[in-house]
């Protein structure tokens, strides 16, 4: 109840964020009269999106001279933020709104929450997590606190949802940032996201259109090639797609992947290709909102196009917002050229403005373009923030195998080791597990390794742990951008399974890739988590002692043996 009232008040609260503007009269004509007083390359300049960390820049810095300039000379559209903290944030994006005369859409990639990019925002569990709770309204109330975090320090667009299915387990980029393998699954919890952004006045992104889930290729190191025809995109990757567009999404972000089925001519990546987008995104699907391409600062673009070439395609194809060109003077000058020598109309270029504007103008800047700076700290991860990150995370672990029923663990007559396998440099998830099993006097933990690499000591483990004795593994892999693969190394799978062939009975616990089962069939008992967020490790570490019970199932099928919808109970 409390919880309820406090969610509510917060929402209410949200109309303070923004300096008081009904003193300012509401002009219809905005965007008809702001898009006449425009010269042809100021409006090009709208379509282009540049980048930032969003650390309160040095006003004689390099990187803040170049922002100004871009603003003020070039009179770019947007920026997109990646790093800093939200008070940082907020002033910056305050101080470039006050060199631009059209208000700037300011955006970021928040998928789970601004933590993600920001040192003191909340961080929700993957979109994975949230599909094997099934609740989509736990996800709608993310995607409105999300957005009232965005209000907070300016933020205007987020880069978000990923409507992608995963129904391929080797990709190494999409995985647990999946609802789901599910079209079905993926469409109801990514219209609940939508529609909390929205409502929370934040502009929602649906990607990566057509559809990145059954890819093996990393966009960001090279271009991924799908055969898939017609008949596959309609009955599988774009229905997703087709809800949120029914739902009202206001953007979708094309992806840099080939399809060479379907754009036979070009055999252009979708987020260059007419026919992607132009063809089926727009005339097929009747999509009106903002067209935006992936970020062109990915190996699936640049080891094939220059910048100039993909200036000019990608308005040919249909996009209004070029997200990170490799060069923004030179992408507007390239467009400007083609539109003089007729490659492109003007009447072209003014139909993607007026969809900026009109996005701009649905999210009042031409009223006010400004944030409070002093009232950022109220809304950015608050409390009930934390407690619906926490209610997710508790109700998305999923028990795969239990078959020793060493779940609960609540006997003292059981020694536990516990072998913490992390495939990154974050130590933050592992030690918090650690230190919780540590502190938990129900059992008797008998020795700890921690590993952040590669296994070389195998014997040496194998033969200091009593046979006797319950391991526990907890593994941490999770997507990685450029790392090229979701799967565990092999001298982690070799220790696993080393233990488990000499009698030693095994948990593992996955806070990441739900696949891995695959590596070690024979375990004892198997926990998924989809995430490693703080919450869901103090999820899983209530689940195991009983504290919880486990309630998520399956978004994604595993083998033949555990397919989608499966999971295990173990308390009445």
């Amino acid at each position: 109840m409390l919880y309820n009232f406090i969610f509510r008040l917060s929402i209410l609260l949200l109309s303070s964020i923004f300096i008081n503007t009904s003193s300012l009269s509401k002009n219809n004509d905005w965007v008809e009269e702001t898009l006449k007083k425009m010269t042809l390359r100021e409006k090009i300049a709208q379509m282009i999106i540049t980048s930032s960390n969003g650390y309160q820049l040095d006003n004689t810095s390099k990187e803040f001279m170049r922002l100004k300039n871009l603003i003020m000379h070039e009179k770019i559209g947007g920026i997109i933020f990646f790093q800093g903290n939200s008070q940082e944030l907020a002033k910056l994006t305050n101080t470039l709104q006050s060199f631009s005369e059209v208000p700037l859409l300011m955006s970021a990639d928040y998928e789970r929450g601004t933590g993600m990019r920001l040192n003191d925002g909340s961080l929700f569990p993957y979109n994975m997590a949230i599909g094997a709770t099934r609740r989509t309204d736990l996800v709608y109330k993310m995607g409105l606190l999300i957005a009232k975090e965005c209000k907070a320090i300016g933020i205007h667009q987020n880069y978000a949802p990923v409507v992608d299915i995963n129904n391929n387990p080797n990709n190494p980029i999409i995985n647990i940032r999946s609802f789901g393998e599910n079209p079905e699954l993926v469409s109801e919890m990514a219209v609940s996201f939508i529609k909390g952004l929205q409502d929370g006045n934040v502009i929602a992104t649906a990607k990566h259109f057509p559809g990145h889930g059954d890819t093996d290729i990393d966009s960001h190191n090279d271009l991924p090639i799908l055969n898939f025809d017609m008949k596959r995109l309609d009955t599988n990757e774009l229905i997703p797609f087709k809800n949120s567009i029914e739902s009202g999404v206001k953007s979708i972000m094309v992806g840099h992947i080939a399809l060479p089925e379907i754009d036979i001519k070009n055999n252009l990546p979708a987020s260059l290709s007419p026919v992607i987008i132009d063809s089926i995104l727009i005339n097929k699907l009747g999509f009106n909102g903002l067209v935006v391409t992936d970020a062109l600062n990915m190996s699936g673009i640049t080891k094939n196009y220059s910048s100039k070439q993909v200036a000019v395609l990608s308005v040919q194809a249909g996009v209004d917002l070029i997200l990170m060109p490799q060069g923004e003077t030179e992408t507007i000058n390239e467009i400007e050229r083609a539109v003089i020598n007729g490659k492109i109309s003007e009447e072209r270029i003014d139909y993607s403005v007026k969809k900026i504007l009109s996005v701009k103008k649905w999210l009042n800047l031409d009223l006010n373009k400004y944030v409070n700076e002093s009232e950022v700290s109220k809304f950015v991860n608050s409390y009930e923030e934390e407690m619906l990150s926490q209610e997710i995370a508790d109700a998305s672990i999923t028990l795969i195998k239990n078959n020793s029923k060493a779940i609960p663990i609540i006997r003292k007559d059981n020694i536990f080791t516990l072998i913490s396998i992390n495939n990154t440099s974050e130590r933050e998830s592992s030690d918090l597990f650690i230190d919780l099993m540590k502190n938990d006097n129900n059992f008797i933990l008998d020795s700890i390794y921690n590993y952040f690499s590669e296994i070389e000591d195998i014997n040496s483990i194998i033969n200091n742990i009593p046979i006797s004795n319950y391991c526990i593994i907890p593994i941490y892999s999770k997507v990685k951008i450029k790392k090229g693969t979701v799967n565990l190394p092999n001298s982690q799978v070799k220790l696993i399974n080393r233990l488990i062939e000499r009698g030693t009975r095994v948990m593992v616990i996955s806070f990441g890739n739900p696949y891995i089962l695959k590596d070690f069939p024979e375990i004892d008992t198997y926990i998924c988590a989809y995430s490693d967020v703080r919450t869901s490790v103090i999820a899983v570490y209530k689940g195991i002692t009983g504290k919880i019970n486990f309630n998520g199932k399956l978004p994604i099928s595993i083998d033949n043996n555990y397919t989608f919808g499966y999971g295990l109970k173990i308390l009445n």
